[in-house]
């Protein structure tokens, strides 16, 4: 494995686990209303046509990072939701 190997998983790892602190302090706090849903569908839509620029390109860290990624924002915008109703 190459050191450009190595570089595009960390930074695919780092780009993946940045939206976990968003998550886990909505958790506790229960308060969304700072989190903008416009970035929040933006950047769905982004990670989603990313995601699928990767797998058809077999480009498989950029591929895996940008799945889990669309699924944490995924969350994140189910939070965004929930928290706002109540």
């Amino acid at each position: 494995m190459h050191v450009s190997d190595i570089l595009g998983w960390m930074g695919c790892t780092l780009l993946t686990v940045n939206i976990i602190p968003q998550i886990y302090k909505i958790h506790i706090t229960k308060k969304v209303e700072d989190v903008s849903t416009t970035f929040i569908i933006i950047n769905i839509s982004g990670l989603v046509m990313y995601s699928i620029y990767a797998w058809y390109n077999n480009i498989l860290h950029i591929a895996i990072s940008t799945t889990i990624s669309s699924l944490f924002s995924i969350y994140l915008l189910f939070l965004k939701c929930i928290y706002t109703l109540n």
